[in-house]
Parts: structure tokens; sequence; C-alpha cells
């Protein structure tokens, strides 16, 4: 009976524990949701408070239209923008600052890259004029081509315009309204000293031909018989005889077709040749040619100045030394003088190389007072050619001097 008292008495105290043990489980789980509840409300508040700061300080959203139209703004503008950047580097291009107007030109073109197309085209459309104003402009012009058409059988250019030039009364008539003063204004005299001192000393006569392509009294006035006859004695010299006497109409006809030298430029002659090349050692029937090229370039001036220069270096780098008629022995490149003989050019070319050499004595006393001997070495060069070489002769001297 005691021992089941006892025995009763510790299930009762055990199932008291497993009680209390349970209620703290209970309170601690309920306590924890707790805790879960509070932190998602926090963060539900969190959320919504920045929401509504995000919907504050973030503007409208804009209609599909609006943007459109926006677009379609900043394109105008940019388009004004590399225009008035293109203008303003034209300005300065005709100012002579070409580094500014390239830096104008390029940020234009990265703006809109077919800007030049586009400021042409709006140019040219407000630059259309009515089509009343062109009926009556080509009516005009109609009239004044057929006033200068009026030909006689037979008469030559010059003459023709000769005869149109009396008809107006001027020379010649400026294009476009000036400020200043025009050349039809000068004398015909003064316009003859204008027309030689464009040909100068240096017999340019492609420059005269340039200017008679400007206009037609440019043309009558550069057509001047004096002026070609002053090319042709500079040329020829005093017995160059008339036109008459070589069968030519005109002392123009007379130099243009005439035998002469061409002063604008250089004559250069390529020579090519063969060249037997060493044997090999390994292989006794391996037996090299070479191809060798050289050239030879003749410069005349208009003074009697020759320049000769023979050399294997290529034309390109080789014309601009040519251009001043000063020799350059350290280049190779020999002076000498031409003349005209006939249809012939007959041409002296000297060369002189002075070579060191010491004194051949055995007598060592005073050897630094001593001078050494130079020796000279000319060599004279005579060509006669008719643009292609007939005769070609070298003299060599020797001189000795202390």
């Amino acid at each position: 009976m005691a021992s089941t008292t006892s025995e009763e008495e510790d299930d009762s105290s055990s199932l008291t524990n497993e009680l209390l043990e349970a209620r703290d489980a209970l309170e601690k789980l309920s306590f924890a949701n707790v805790q879960m509840t509070d932190g998602e409300d926090e963060l539900a508040a969190f959320r919504q408070q920045w929401q509504r700061e995000l919907e504050a300080s973030s503007p409208q959203r804009e209609t599909p239209h609006q943007q459109t139209k926006l677009e379609l703004e900043e394109t105008l503008s940019d388009e004004e923008k590399a225009k008035q950047l293109f203008l303003r580097g034209v300005e300065l291009e005709r100012s002579g600052k070409l580094y500014e107007a390239i830096q104008h030109y390029k940020r234009s073109m990265q703006i809109i890259p077919d800007v030049e197309t586009r400021l042409y085209e709006s140019t040219e459309q407000r630059a259309e004029t009515p089509i009343e104003e062109l009926k009556v402009e080509e009516v005009k012009r109609v009239e004044d081509v057929d006033s200068d058409e009026e030909t006689i059988d037979g008469e030559d250019l010059v003459s023709r315009l000769q005869r149109i030039l009396a008809k107006k009364g001027t020379l010649c008539q400026p294009e476009f309204s000036i400020r200043g003063a025009h050349l039809s204004w000068l004398p015909y005299e003064v316009i003859q000293l204008v027309l030689r001192w464009a040909v100068s000393s240096e017999l340019d006569a492609v420059t005269l031909e340039r200017i008679s392509a400007t206009c037609r009294g440019l043309y009558v006035a550069a057509r001047e018989p004096d002026i070609w006859r002053s090319l042709c004695v500079k040329t020829w010299g005093i017995e160059c005889g008339t036109p008459r006497a070589h069968g030519f109409g005109s002392w123009r006809q007379m130099y243009i077709e005439r035998p002469r030298i061409h002063l604008h430029g250089c004559y250069i002659s390529k020579t090519t040749y063969l060249r037997h090349g060493e044997n090999s050692y390994q292989d006794q029937f391996y037996r090299p040619w070479y191809l060798v090229d050289y050239y030879r370039y003749l410069r005349f001036f208009h003074d009697g100045v020759v320049l000769m220069w023979t050399t294997a270096e290529e034309p390109a780098s080789c014309v601009a030394q040519l251009k001043y008629r000063t020799a350059k022995p350290s280049l190779g490149i020999m002076a000498g003088h031409y003349r005209l003989v006939g249809d012939k050019v007959v041409i002296v070319i000297k060369k002189i190389s002075s070579e060191k050499k010491p004194a051949q004595t055995t007598n060592t006393r005073f050897r630094s007072r001593r001078k050494d001997t130079h020796e000279q070495q000319e060599q004279t060069f005579h060509l006669v050619s008719l643009f292609v070489y007939q005769h070609h002769e070298a003299n060599i001297k020797r001189r000795r001097s202390n």
C-alpha cells in the first residue's frame, strides 16, 4: 500500500513538470509570433513610405504624342545649330583662319553628317525666282546672243571679237557689282603693260594663255602681235626672222609651232642597261644579270643657264632640286649654258672637282709647314641635242696648283 502511494506521487510530480514545460514552450512560441508580427508590420510600413516618396519625387509620365513633339524640336534645333556652325566655318575660311574653320566644320558634321547638303538645298529654295522673271531673262539673253552671232564669211575669231568689242565700246565688264576699281577702267596701253608683266622675263606664255581664257576682251588683248614678237626674239635671238620667212601666219603661231625649249619644267631621259654580275662560288653555272636604271635631268632657264643631273633617284624626289638655277655640286648637279641654233640645242657644261694629295717627299723636316698639293680635275661636256642626244663629248684636263 505504501509503495503504491509513492508511485502515484512520482507520477503526479512528473506530470506537473511536463505541464510546466509545455506552458513555457507555449509562452515562448506566442512571444516569437508577436515579434514576427511586429517585424512584418514595420517592413510593410517602410515599403508604403518608400512608395509614397518615389511617387512624390518622380515627374509625370509623358504621352507618346508629347515625346514625338520634343524629339522633333530637338532635331530642328540640332539642324539649326549645325547650319550655324557650318556657316561660321565658311566665314573663318574666307578670312584665312583655316584651323578654326576646320574645327567648326567638324563640329557641324558631328551633329548632322549631311549638313552641307541640307544647307545647299535650303539656300537653293530661297534663291528660286518666279517663272515670269526667268522667261524675261531668257528672252533678253537670246537677243544678246543673236546680236553677237552676226558672222561674216571668212572672218577669223579675233577679227569677229574685235568687231563685237568695238560695237559695245568696252574691253570687258564686271560680272558682279564691286566696290573698288575694275580692270576695264584702265586704258588699253596699261592693260598691255600688265600682260607684259605677267609674261615677265621668265617667258611665261602659259600664264598669258590662261589670262586670255577669262573673257573676250582679254582674249583679244593677249593676241597682240608685239607681245608674241618679244617672246620670239627672247627665245631665238634678234635674228629669229619673220613668221612669213618660216611659213607661219603670225608671231604666236611661230612661237607655238616652231621647235623651241620649254622653260616651265625639266626634261627627263631614262636609260636602262644590263650589267653582268659576279659568278657564285658555290654554283658556277649561276650567272646573275642586273637591270640598271638611271635618269638624266635637264633644266633650262630663260637667261641661257642649264642644269644637268645624272642620278639613279626617281623623278618624284629630284625635280624639286632643279627649281632654282644655282648648282649643287654636293648632289652632283652641274651648271652650264645652252644656245638654240636652228632646231638644235647646243649645251656646254663644266664640272670642276678638286682632289687633295699630300706632297711626295722623303724629307720629313718642317712637315707641318708644308702645303698639300691640290689637283683640280675639270670635265667639259659638249652636247648637241634635238630633244634627243646627237653628240656627246667629254674633255678632261688636269691642273696642279700649290
